[in-house]
């Protein structure tokens, strides 16, 4: 869909201020082409019986059918650690006072041809509203895409992610792959009004250690290595007379393979698509 050039440039410069203020949450996304979106959203998150409320700000600029620059931008209001001692039926709520900007990812996604394409990402390091996922990541990710209908489309993907050393700390790189699919039933093309339904489900295997390079070579490997997945299920609707859906947006993001520690996030959104 061509973008008028005002619009075009609007977005573009939103992008850049993105580029330089950006501190987000990294989004479990479906696979799809190149598309121009703007997402507003509000997010309550459970990890680590921490509970946390955020604001995000998501865009996707797509300069051509094959060429698009995102990015997502998140801010942590406020994070309440409660905890329950079972014995003594102690009950504590502490405020962690990290409100703040969260990690932030800055990509684009490139297709040379109509169904297989690459994408890549910086994530730089978090302000004060994040603890978790302190370094500095490139990630790169070949892609899939198959549009099964109009109103179906598969994606998969598979992905490398490396590592910025800092502090004489080098996290171990990682693998990881994803499948996704964004169906549109009762949905009118012609309009771009209707239901819309993704779900994403991401694994990442961690394949060497964590080095700590502060202690003697024997004692450095951190023991870290791991299998770990994510996923997330959208449901929106557009509206004909409107320029934007309204979705709601659930993300178990910590699940693994060989036991029950999971996070939960849940989302309300506004999503502008053009």
């Amino acid at each position: 869909m061509a973008v008028p050039t005002k619009m075009f440039k609007i977005f573009f410069g939103a992008l850049l201020v993105t580029c330089a203020f950006a501190y987000a949450t990294e989004v479990v996304r479906p696979v799809t082409l190149p598309q121009t979106s703007i997402t507003f959203g509000g997010i309550a998150e459970l990890r680590d019986d921490v509970y946390s409320a955020d604001a995000r700000f998501s865009t996707e600029v797509a300069f051509c059918k094959c060429f698009s620059l995102f990015s997502d931008v998140s801010y942590r209001f406020i994070s309440l650690q409660y905890e329950v001692a079972d014995f003594e039926q102690q009950h504590e709520i502490l405020d962690l006072k990290v409100n703040g900007f969260n990690e932030s990812y800055l990509g684009f996604k490139l297709f040379p041809v109509d169904f297989f394409g690459v994408s890549a990402s910086f994530r730089f390091a978090p302000g004060e509203g994040s603890q978790n996922d302190r370094f500095q990541r490139i990630a790169v990710e070949p892609l899939a895409v198959y549009p099964f209908s109009k109103y179906l489309l598969l994606g998969a993907s598979l992905g490398y992610y490396t590592f910025i050393e800092q502090d004489n700390f080098q996290p171990g790189d990682e693998i990881g792959g994803q499948a996704s699919f964004v169906w549109k039933p009762f949905y009118s093309l012609e309009s771009n009004r209707g239901l819309q339904l993704s779900y994403v489900f991401l694994l990442r295997h961690r394949i060497n250690e964590s080095q700590n390079k502060n202690l003697l070579h024997r004692y450095q490997k951190m023991d870290d290595a791991y299998w770990g997945f994510r996923m997330r299920g959208e449901i929106a609707y557009f509206f004909k007379a409107l320029p934007f859906g309204y979705g709601f947006g659930y993300e178990m993001n910590r699940g693994t393979l060989f036991g029950f520690e999971t996070g939960h996030r849940v989302e309300l959104f506004l999503r502008y698509a053009f």
